[in-house]
């Protein structure tokens, strides 16, 4: 995400929505004018004309609304203005409680805080010259979960015995799935940082970077910093307009690799320490100033606009880049200077929001096939150095876009998908080595709460899967080089721990869809910089909101400028072990994601909950006859009652069998046995697609999906996997059948319903996984879907098929 220009228009866009949305208006009190006369004759008029503000009903807890301004009337001489509740502002100033004067024109706004108790309403009453008006703010009643099922507690099973490969994966790739967004290189690891509050800080620990890294077995993921800095160093090519100087390209890039591999300081020795965390790293430009449209490159030039045959609009952005690739790191293994050489490209971050949907002021609104077109012309150019001078140092750089930051598809009944993920697919598809997409839940956006872990993500994904296999003959990998949460309802609040917790969330329900598809995914990177000085508010002073450090002074009655962690290190902290060969795992109920893992005679069980309330597990470990359990070691990353996350770690002596996890809770239970755990049999999971997608549902009519190709072992499990976009009102339980059997379609699905009592998407959009018996599947299958009610499509179909190498009894002990 953005340091700025997402969470300001976000927050410009959450007032405009809650002020649009008012109902009601505030009382203002009544009577004549009074008119008064001044010692020269003048009549004086100081009580103004009566005014009013719209009332706010369903608001944020503990959230700041400002009314519409008003403009004084009626008054010919200065009045007094006071205000109790709440403050005001003056034209446009700054907002104040204390007493004051207003003239004739003057423009009041009136800002309160909303109550931190649901269902509570608070006043500020503005009064003007006598003249009095209230604005009052009543926050959302609280949200009604449903009763917990009249049932048992939900069945967990986990075969240790038993490797679970996916596609062929199935071992626990922490470069892919433990990461950090930064780098080796990046000042922020270090003592001192200059922007910081505090200028010259040093860090608590003064091993930080060794200790969070080989402490935690952290990787590094993402820089989108450096390519822009070195950028800004190199003057225009004289004889062609709108390139870098590729002399001078060479001597700094020359200079930066020297300097990596024969600084002795401290500092260069503890970069190179940690070399062998990057060695796939993602580096990718931002909008500006790689979008050729004028933009200071920060050596008074900006890069070519130039659109034609010979030179197509991007040709300079992609020479700079296969420069920077070539000339800035490590050529291969006879090459004994500089930083490895990042393995992935993304051609820009996030373009659409600035470019097509909000462009910056003094500029106009390109169009995406545009922005796609763009990403061929980079690509093109990169691959063409490589070629034209032989970098086999080149061959191993993967290239990728468009970075979706909202893969919105349902959106505009699936106009959003056609115009845009579609559209990039249809145009840059077989020119990407990648598809780069962002993961955010929004946990509080304009009183809702719009939450992508789960079944949206899974939809997102099979959409993305099943159409670049129809568009380019192969299901396009993917880079997440974003997971997270923006708090919109905090975002411009000071740190807390509370507000740290709702990005927890995401982190650890995103990370379990990640590793539902190791094949497939080339890294997930959680969205945790360091120090982000960069991203602090220049207005406001307020930090950057996605860091793994603060300082202590942000902390409640902490004192002093040392960088301390945030509370971004329990995740890290509560993955810090897990390791090894995936087994199988199963849960009675999705909103219970399970994974696990064995490592020698140590195994690790990973169970994380979707709900907002506790569940408890009745936990089947299986596959272990003959082998003595020895102890267990229990994480738990949980919340309070005030919302602060708490990581709790505890021991058994007892192979646990009853557990119970915390409201959106996730814990890793690391069992220790006494001989090294025998995985001798197998489950291969393979995805299947249907050949056509994203069929309109008409009410009582069937589609029909066909899915060709099946290999079905003697044994095994499937999953019938239907990608559903529908409004909230439409069904989500249709008829269903494959190869003529019925097939029982659950109610439930993975995570919330999203519709959130009326605070939720939009729109539902997700998948409904439907268990089919493996008798009833075939080589080549045909599947029928209908629903009673018209509306929405069917985007996907897919079938997860497990084949075993013995046959698997669910939610039985063994």
């Amino acid at each position: 995400m953005r340091p700025y220009s997402l969470p300001a228009r976000f927050a410009l866009l959450t007032l405009t929505a809650a002020l649009a949305a008012c109902g009601g208006g505030g009382s203002g009190s009544s009577g004549n004018n009074q008119p008064q006369q001044d010692n020269g004759g003048v009549q004086q008029d100081t009580r103004p004309d009566t005014f009013a503000f719209s009332a706010v009903n369903d608001a944020d807890l503990d959230t700041a609304y400002t009314a519409d301004a008003i403009t004084v009337s009626g008054i010919n001489a200065s009045t007094n203005v006071s205000i109790s509740g709440g403050e005001y502002s003056v034209n446009n100033g700054s907002y104040s409680s204390d007493a004051a004067t207003l003239e004739n024109g003057d423009s009041v706004a009136v800002r309160v805080t909303s109550s931190t108790a649901y269902s509570t309403e608070v006043a500020a009453t503005l009064t003007i010259g006598g003249v009095s008006a209230d604005y009052t703010v009543t926050t959302m009643a609280e949200p009604v979960e449903p009763e917990p099922p009249a049932e048992s507690a939900i069945k967990v099973d986990f075969n240790l015995n038993m490797r679970h490969s996916v596609g062929g994966e199935s071992e626990f790739d922490r470069r892919k799935f433990i990461t950090v967004h930064a780098s080796n290189t990046e000042n922020d690891w270090f003592d001192e940082n200059a922007q910081s509050s505090g200028a010259g800080a040093l860090n608590d620990d003064s091993n930080l970077m060794t200790n969070f890294l080989e402490g935690y077995d952290v990787y590094f993921g993402r820089d989108t910093g450096n390519m822009k800095w070195q950028l800004s160093q190199l003057p225009e090519d004289g004889s062609r307009p709108g390139f870098i100087d590729v002399d001078s390209a060479i001597t700094n890039g020359g200079g930066m690799r020297w300097n990596y591999s024969k600084d002795t300081s401290p500092k260069g020795e503890l970069i190179r320490k940690h070399g062998h965390r990057a060695t796939d790293l993602v580096v990718g430009g931002q909008d500006h100033p790689y979008w050729p449209d004028g933009q200071d490159t920060g050596m008074g030039w900006s890069f070519s606009t130039t659109d034609t045959d010979a030179e197509p609009f991007g040709t300079a952005v992609g020479h700079y880049m296969a420069n920077y690739l070539y000339e800035y790191f490590n050529r291969g293994e006879n090459d004994e200077f500089g930083q490895p050489k990042p393995v992935y490209l993304e051609v820009v971050n996030e373009p659409l929001y600035d470019l097509v949907d909000y462009p910056s002021a003094g500029k106009t609104a390109t169009t995406a096939e545009k922005v796609f077109k763009f990403h061929n012309a980079v690509a093109n150019e990169v691959r063409a150095y490589r070629d034209a001078w032989n970098l086999a140092s080149h061959e191993n750089v993967l290239i990728g876009g468009y970075t979706v930051a909202f893969p919105d598809f349902e959106k505009d009944n699936f106009n959003r998908w056609e115009e845009r993920d579609k559209l990039f697919i249809d145009i840059a598809g077989n020119n990407m080595d990648f598809l780069s997409v962002h993961f955010y839940d929004f946990p509080a956006f304009q009183g809702t709460r719009q939450l992508r872990r789960g079944s949206n993500v899974e939809a997102t994904f099979d959409m993305l899967e099943q159409y670049s296999l129809m568009a380019t003959g192969a299901r396009m990998p993917f880079m997440v080089s974003e997971i997270g949460a923006t708090v919109h309802s905090m975002m411009n609040d000071a740190w807390s721990p509370q507000r740290d917790s709702f990005k927890l969330r995401a982190l650890n329900g995103l990370t379990m869809n990640m590793l539902e598809r190791p094949d497939q995914i080339l890294k997930s990177i959680p969205f945790v910089t360091i120090k982000a000085e960069w991203g602090r508010d220049p207005e406001t002073g307020m930090p950057y909101t996605n860091r793994l450090m603060r300082q202590k002074s942000e902390g409640d009655g902490e004192t002093g400028d040392a960088w301390v962690y945030t509370e971004f290190v329990k995740f890290y902290q509560l993955w810090s072990d897990v390791q090894g060969t995936r087994v199988d795992s199963w849960a009675s109920d999705l909103d219970v994601q399970v994974n696990a893992y064995v490592d020698g005679n140590t195994a690790y069980l990973v169970v994380n909950n979707l709900e907002q309330e506790a569940s408890v597990l009745d936990l089947a470990t299986l596959g272990i006859a003959g082998n003595s359990f020895e102890s267990a070691t229990i994480k738990q990353l949980h919340y309070d009652d005030s919302g602060k996350p708490v990581l709790d770690e505890t021991s058994a002596t007892e192979l646990p069998q009853t557990f119970t996890l915390n409201a959106e809770a996730t814990a890793i239970l690391q069992l220790t046995f006494t001989d090294a755990i025998t995985i001798d049999n197998d489950n291969m999971e393979t995805k299947y697609y249907a050949e056509t997608y994203k069929q309109a549902i008409t009410a009582g009519e069937k589609i029909s999906f066909v899915i060709n190709g099946v290999t079905l072992g003697d044994n095994g499990e499937a999953i019938l996997r239907l990608g559903v976009g529908r409004d909230h009102d439409k069904s989500l339980t249709p008829s269903v059948t494959i190869n003529g059997n019925t097939l029982s379609v659950p109610e439930d699905y993975q995570g919330y319903d999203q519709y959130y009592g009326g605070k939720g998407r939009a729109q539902f959009f997700g998948v409904i996984e439907i268990p089919v018996d493996h008798s009833y599947l075939s080589e080549n299958n045909v599947i029928e879907i209908a629903f009673d009610d018209d509306g929405g499509f069917v985007s996907t179909v897919t079938a997860q098929v497990s084949n075993t190498s013995v046959p698997l009894g669910r939610g039985a002990r063994g």
